[in-house]
């Protein structure tokens, strides 16, 4: 099984950062002003609150090269300010590796328990501290292919493992 397709049966949480460049890479030269991008999160299950607008905007200046910020400089640059309000994605039409550069998180808290016990076993391993999200994630998920006691630690909290392929 590939990379991307071990890591895409995982049930990670999805970021804002992920939903917001999802849209923008549907748009025009990947260029959209907050509003629109807001509105387009409305049409999906992610639960906005009541600061969406500036959730959307807190999240693009973290990630943006020249957001007016001068405090602040983007450690990670996803995005450019084109004018107020709106924004393009530096790299498009290609999808930024949003996965090295957020938390690894989990929406199953059987899936949670499964990657902290994981993760305890291959700290003993020197590549692991090394070895890039990607690699861990896809480790992770070959072992709760192959390795019983994960996938009965899956069960215990209440998870079905993955089918074996």
């Amino acid at each position: 099984m590939e990379s991307e397709e071990l890591i895409g049966k995982l049930p990670l949480s999805r970021s804002w950062l992920e939903d917001i460049v999802d849209i923008l890479l549907k748009r025009p030269n990947g260029e959209g002003e907050v509003d629109s991008i807001v509105a387009a999160l409305m049409k999906t299950d992610r639960d906005l609150g009541a600061e969406a607008e500036s959730t959307v905007t807190r999240t693009i200046n973290d990630y943006c090269r020249n957001s007016g910020d001068t405090e602040k400089k983007a450690k990670f640059q996803i995005f450019e300010r084109v004018a107020p309000g709106r924004y393009r994605l530096l790299n498009y039409p290609s999808k930024p590796d949003i996965l090295e550069i957020q938390n690894i998180r989990f929406d199953d808290p059987a899936y949670r328990q499964a990657w902290d016990f994981f993760c305890k076993l291959a700290a003993k391993d020197e590549r692991w501290e090394s070895a890039s999200k990607r690699k861990k994630l896809e480790a992770f998920s070959r072992n709760l292919h192959t390795n019983e006691g994960l996938r009965d630690l899956l069960r215990t909290y209440g998870a079905e493992p993955p089918t074996v392929v």
